[in-house]
């Protein structure tokens, strides 16, 4: 423990993070990854031997297991967890919330946007031979299930008795039912994850903490899997200028001191008393803590620095930077603007770094060893990555080109020009497309359309009778027409059908563009189908109304419900913008719906039709 006044300080605090290079422990490590990667799951057993732990006959948990384990842990445990895990779950859940925005323009008119993919194979280390740190399994198996990572494999030592500790296998039951996992531990665990063998697959990234061994190995096949967080020795910051209850500031030293010998704590005060009381307080609460043995090495590791301001504070906060940073004193909003560098804030008397360490919501794999000051704590973000999309429509494209012509020219860089300029020789025709993405809570739904197409089609809705619709309305009005619809109608269809046809209206808005040149009105168009008989009359104005008359309908025909037949159009002509009259009169439910959208086709392809023969008007073309 060493006590500082920045007044003595001549050159900058020593923060106490010189990570000493262990050759034995270097070599020791990189003989284990050459015999894993050599004999897969015999050198797994070789190593195990080595180090008198026991194989088992499987590494892979069998499903009677985690099953059973629900058995083996007490009600209170159990909705501990789920607390935990709810919490969690809900704070990670709004992560990728920047990536299910629709489409922006930039000034050229190029609509841009990104989308979040999962990486699809991961590792999770969990450690768990002396004790089950559920928590850490909840911290990194949450957000990778959130991200959507479809092959997620835990491995975890197993207890004295050859198994897995129960809280490890119900809690992952619980998040994820098809994550895999094996009962291997230490940096053998890392190394099998790494290059794969026969029982363990291999994977793209690994994830977690562990001791010594586990974070070399990570650290030697970083090169070839990805990695997160490079883990360094646990570290807490506490300031308290006012705060007088000393015995808080030294369990919450204690809480963090105590994974390991080689952890850090610093408490900044503008009281010279209150870090006087610390200094005495402290060797007398580890007699009374359970990991006394390793507590009494990492207190030698506490910084106490008196400060003469609440600046100097701030600036030694962000010269340090923190993994876990305590504001006790009732004023803390007034820091938290100025701080810049930390790895996670609790503020006020009443937030312990173990509600964030467990249950609150926030992750606890946090930045160690000043890592703070460029990376940030894990999140769902880490599971995947982004990619970014474009759009150019004839007038984005026009717009732009020039420009990046010039660029690319400058540079010198011929044949990026030439790119543009081909494009621009091909581009003098007119076209009407358009690209719309719409995402709700429900669905997220892609349309690419174009009105001066043949009637090509690619549509999936997940509704197949509306899917044929679909299709009728581009084979029969001439449009290039493609909808891919991710939605959940297993649960209620109606969000999807009045999603599509909110889409789809803007997408026949933005495709018209400015509405000049076409023949506006269409003619009456009647569609029989046997005994039926559909009349649709459409104005493609900017005045929404539907007029809609139909015989009575049974409730479904194949998977799509009638009552949401009038609403698909009501919302489809609001979206677009124009008016139209549809009447449709028979018996049979199949041809009258399928009647109803060729006649509203054909229509719509007359109206849509460019004429540049007669003159534009307010009501038409004369």
């Amino acid at each position: 423990m060493k006590y500082i006044n920045t007044n003595d300080l001549k050159e900058p605090i020593d923060w106490n993070r010189k990570i000493s290079s262990n050759k034995a422990l270097t070599n020791k490590v990189k003989s284990i990854g050459l015999i894993v990667k050599k004999f897969g799951d015999q050198g797994i057993k070789q190593i195990n031997q080595e180090l008198k732990i026991k194989s088992p006959k499987s590494f892979l948990v069998k499903n009677q297991e985690i099953l059973k384990a629900s058995t083996l842990l007490s009600d209170e445990d159990k909705k501990s967890i789920l607390v935990a895990i709810t919490n969690i779950k809900a704070h990670h859940e709004k992560q990728l919330d920047q990536y299910r925005r629709a489409p922006q323009k930039n000034m050229n008119g190029i609509e841009i946007w990104q989308e979040f993919r999962p990486i699809r194979t991961i590792g999770i280390y969990v450690p768990g031979g002396t004790a089950p740190l559920v928590s850490s399994l909840l911290m990194q198996l949450i957000p990778a299930t959130l991200a959507g990572c479809k092959d997620i494999n835990i491995c975890t030592p197993s207890q004295a008795d050859g198994k897995i500790h129960p809280s490890i296998l119900w809690a992952t039951n619980q998040i994820n039912p098809k994550v895999k996992i094996y009962k291997i531990g230490g940096a053998q665990a890392i190394f099998a994850m790494s290059n794969g063998t026969k029982s363990i697959p291999k994977v793209e990234k690994i994830f977690g903490p562990g001791n010594e061994f586990v974070n070399e190995a990570k650290k030697q096949i970083s090169n070839i899997t990805d990695i997160d967080l490079p883990a360094g020795p646990s570290e807490v910051m506490i300031v308290a200028n006012e705060f007088k209850d000393t015995r808080v500031i030294v369990l919450d030293l204690l809480s963090q001191l105590e994974h390991g010998t080689s952890s850090n704590a610093y408490v900044l005060s503008k009281s010279k008393k209150i870090l006087e009381m610390i200094k005495d307080e402290l060797p007398l609460a580890v007699a009374n803590l359970q990991r006394n043995e390793v507590l009494s090495k990492s207190i030698k590791n506490v910084l106490l620095i008196n400060v003469k301001s609440v600046g100097e504070q701030i600036k030694l906060i962000n010269d340090c930077a923190p993994e876990h940073l305590i504001l006790l004193d009732k004023n803390f909003s007034s820091f938290i603007p100025e701080i810049s560098n930390a790895g996670s804030i609790f503020c006020g008397p009443l937030t312990p770094v173990s509600f964030g360490d467990y249950a609150s919501g926030t992750n606890h794999v946090l930045p160690t060893n000043g890592m703070a000051k460029t990376r940030s704590g894990l999140g769902v973000i880490d599971f995947g990555k982004v990619i970014s999309f474009q759009y150019a429509n004839q007038e984005g494209f026009n717009s732009l080109a020039p420009v990046v012509k010039n660029l690319a020219e400058l540079e010198g860089l011929t044949a990026h020009a030439e790119t543009v300029a081909v494009r621009k020789k091909q581009s003098h025709l007119t076209t009407r497309e358009s690209f719309v993405i719409r995402r709700s809570k429900e669905t997220e739904i892609f349309i690419n359309l174009n009105l001066d197409g043949n009637g090509l089609y690619s549509i999936s809705t997940g509704i197949h009778f509306l899917d044929h619709m679909l299709e009728q309305l581009s084979k029969h009005s001439g449009i290039n027409l493609s909808v891919k619809c991710i939605g959940d109608t297993h649960i209620d269809e109606h969000h999807t059908i009045e999603d599509v046809a909110i889409a789809l209206g803007s997408s026949i808005n933005e495709a018209l563009g400015d509405r000049k040149n076409i023949n506006r009105y269409s003619n009456n168009f009647s569609v029989v189908m046997d005994e039926c008989q559909s009349d649709c009359l459409i104005d493609l104005s900017s005045r929404s109304y539907l007029k809609y008359q139909t015989t009575k309908l049974r409730d479904f025909v194949g998977d799509l419900p009638t009552e949401m037949i009038e609403h698909f159009f009501k919302s489809l002509i609001e979206n677009a913008k124009f008016t139209c009259h549809l009447k449709t009169e028979g018996e049979n439910t199949h041809h009258i719906v399928e009647s109803s959208f060729k006649s509203f086709a054909k229509a719509f392809g007359e109206a849509i039709k460019l004429n540049s023969s007669g003159s534009s008007s307010t009501k038409g073309f004369l």
